[in-house]
C-alpha cells in the first residue's frame, strides 16, 4: 500500500510539472523511482572523498566541482531518466538544472541528498 501511495505521489508530480523537465523528490520517492525504472542513470555529485565514504547503491560519480563536470554529464543518454543527489540538495538541485538546459527529458533530484536519505532509514553503501 505505501508503495502504491509513493507511485502515486510521482504521479501527480509528473502531472502537476506538465512543461518542467525536473523534479524535486524526497527519498522514498526517489528509492522507489531508481528501484522501479530499471534504466535510471543514477549520478552522484559529490566529491570523490564523499562518495569513498558511501553512496547510494548504483551510483556512478560525476564531482560537480571537477572543471569537465558538463562534459561528463553530457555523455549521459539523453532519452533515459537521469537521478541525482548531493550531500544535501544543493548541488544536486544545480546539477539537474544544467541537466534540463543539456536536454534531457526526464531529471530527478533527491530533496535533501543523502542527509534525508540515511535521516528516513536508507543505507549507503561502499564499494
Amino acid at each position: 500500500m505505501k508503495r502504491i501511495s509513493i507511485v502515486f505521489v510521482l504521479v501527480l508530480l509528473a502531472i502537476s510539472c506538465q512543461g518542467q523537465q525536473m523534479t524535486a523528490v524526497r527519498s522514498e520517492s526517489f528509492k522507489t523511482l531508481i528501484e522501479e525504472k530499471k534504466d535510471t542513470q543514477l549520478i552522484d555529485v559529490r566529491t570523490k572523498r564523499e562518495y569513498d565514504i558511501g553512496k547510494i547503491k548504483g551510483a556512478t560519480l560525476i564531482d560537480f566541482y571537477r572543471a569537465d563536470f558538463e562534459k561528463e554529464i553530457s555523455k549521459l543518454d539523453k532519452n533515459k531518466p537521469v537521478a541525482v543527489y548531493c550531500a544535501v540538495g544543493v548541488r544536486s538541485a544545480s546539477a539537474a538544472k544544467m541537466l534540463v538546459q543539456l536536454g534531457f527529458n526526464e531529471v530527478y533530484d533527491l530533496k535533501g541528498g543523502v542527509v534525508d536519505w540515511q535521516k528516513v532509514g536508507c543505507k549507503l553503501v561502499k564499494d
